[in-house]
């Protein structure tokens, strides 16, 4: 429903048949009221404000844990690539950044499976032809805390996840890399995996998502080599010396 020009939407858990490239076509160009509320109204509605007017437009997203913030934006985001109508290499590297901050940002906690541990602010640049033509995404306030510790119920970044369950048995072997419950950063909260979420297809969409983000080998690499040594880091245990030991 609406109240005023905002939209307040209820997140229904479950997959709805409304954000189809049809509905897109009956959103385009019409009036806040003209259809029934929907998020593409919101998303429609700034980008001809932003033609007519020839003015910067901001769309602000809350609402609290669990509540679509996530989905909404990823919603606005896959509308303004469709009506830009170029449909080119920028807009699908814009969609594409998002199952990378996902994975890299996102965590199951109790009230979420797919929670965003950070906020982010997106620029969409457009032309005078009302074309996507770049994007910066600034991130903020990451929980830097759940890398080594998690709630009762809750997991740390999905990456750790996807990595083990989607890496081949030669990259994992190259990396000395086992199972998710074989690793102390993995397991504090006693809950390695997420009904709901396939982690080793979300893996295979993070190398690809990466592919279209011109990450090149060598920084796939790095990436993954950062990633096994923070685990392999959280297995490491310390014993004391007695103050008499050479």
């Amino acid at each position: 429903t609406y109240t005023g020009s905002i939209l307040v939407a209820v997140n229904p858990y479950q997959l709805l048949p409304i954000y189809t490239a049809e509905q897109i076509r009956y959103y385009t160009n019409r009036k806040i009221g003209e259809m029934p509320p929907h998020i593409f109204a919101i998303a429609d509605n700034c980008y001809f404000n932003m033609q007519r007017n020839n003015r910067d437009q901001c769309c602000i997203i809350s609402g609290e844990s669990g509540a679509g913030k996530t989905e909404s934006t990823k919603l606005i985001l896959q509308f303004l690539a469709a009506i830009s109508g170029q449909h080119s290499w920028i807009e699908q590297q814009v969609l594409e950044a998002n199952p990378i901050l996902e994975a890299f940002g996102n965590a199951k906690t109790i009230r979420n499976d797919n929670s965003s541990r950070f906020g982010k602010y997106i620029d969409i640049h457009f032309n005078k032809r009302g074309a996507i033509e770049g994007a910066k995404i600034e991130q903020y306030l990451l929980e830097k805390s759940r890398v080594c510790r998690q709630a009762n119920g809750e997991r740390n970044y999905h990456i750790f996840y996807c990595m083990l369950m989607g890496m081949s048995p030669e990259q994992k072997k190259k990396l000395g890399l086992g199972k998710p419950t074989d690793y102390t950063y993995l397991t504090m909260g006693k809950c390695t995996f997420c009904d709901g979420r396939d982690d080793s297809k979300e893996y295979a969409n993070i190398r690809s998502a990466m592919k279209v983000l011109m990450f090149t080998d060598t920084e796939n690499g790095e990436i993954s080599k950062l990633m096994a040594a923070i685990l392999h880091m959280g297995n490491l245990s310390y014993e004391r010396k007695s103050a008499h030991s050479p």
